[in-house]
């Protein structure tokens, strides 16, 4: 990962700065730092270069003789805090990108289709020869890839009862009763990014049998538009645009490359 591709990312902030800003907004309206206050909680994210600048101010500012409200205006000690872990992370994909390579070339218009493993894999259209299909549950996941092959991840939030809470996945969720898979996965990325993909534009189709209960189904789609045209719901705090190398590196979600790599290798 360069540095330049670091650029295309936003960062959410989280709420409880979101607050902290505007509680001290209200009460000094007219102090230094007002302009970057109104900004950050207008967007309620920030871009890298936000975050450079942001990490600049904090560097350098002096508790004894500064502004200590200007210091709160940018979010104060949450803000500091959660700059430093977000570029952190970050840093730490730059540095390790450049031991490996990468291990997939995804290429979409192959039409190649998932190997199988040791798991029950099927296709979209033999999902009804799945025992007992209609009584399992149900979860619609989307591979979504851009022009450089890279697929977007988001980072999940940590509210409470949130499935594997701060680590790296895919789009998706539950299927709901009467919903068809497919529009399900389109829902979810909506839900999820805002992004407007129509369930005709998936390309692969896979339905994963691995627990007794409930399958997947896994649906995969190229992406060409503006790389930040993404607005996270409160299940994400982050997204990223990232190829299998770099996923490794991640604090990812179980089985999350395996099932990235049953959707673009050959039948074995």
């Amino acid at each position: 990962m360069a540095n330049s591709e670091l650029l295309n990312n936003k960062y959410k902030l989280p709420d409880d700065i979101l607050k902290y800003i505007q509680a001290t907004l209200v009460n000094n309206p007219n102090n230094n730092g007002i302009k970057r206050a109104k900004f950050l909680i207008k967007n309620k994210s920030v871009t890298y270069q936000d975050l450079k600048r942001l990490k600049n101010f904090f560097d350098y500012f002096n508790s004894e003789t500064d502004d200590k409200i200007q210091y709160a205006l940018a979010g104060g000690d949450l803000m500091k805090n959660f700059i430093e872990t977000t570029l952190n992370s970050e840093r730490n994909a730059i540095k390790t990108e450049k031991k490996v390579h990468r291990d997939i070339n995804i290429d979409l218009n192959l039409g190649t289709k998932p190997y199988k493993p040791n798991l029950n894999l099927h296709e979209e259209n033999d999902r009804l020869n799945i025992d007992n299909y209609d009584k399992l549950d149900k979860n619609a996941l989307a591979v979504i890839v851009n022009d450089d092959n890279k697929i977007l991840l988001l980072k999940r939030s940590g509210y409470e009862k949130q499935w594997q809470p701060h680590k790296w996945g895919l789009i998706g969720g539950s299927v709901e009763e009467n919903e068809e898979p497919d529009d399900a996965c389109s829902r979810e990325i909506m839900e999820e990014t805002c992004l407007e993909i129509n369930k005709n534009d998936f390309i692969e189709r896979v339905v994963i049998h691995r627990n007794p209960n409930s399958i997947e189904h896994i649906y995969t789609c190229r992406y060409s538009g503006e790389l930040t045209d993404i607005t996270l719901n409160e299940e994400h705090t982050n997204y990223g645009w990232f190829d299998v190398a770099e996923m490794k590196y991640l604090d990812t979600v179980p089985n999350l490359i395996e099932y990235i790599s049953l959707v673009f290798k050959a039948y074995e």
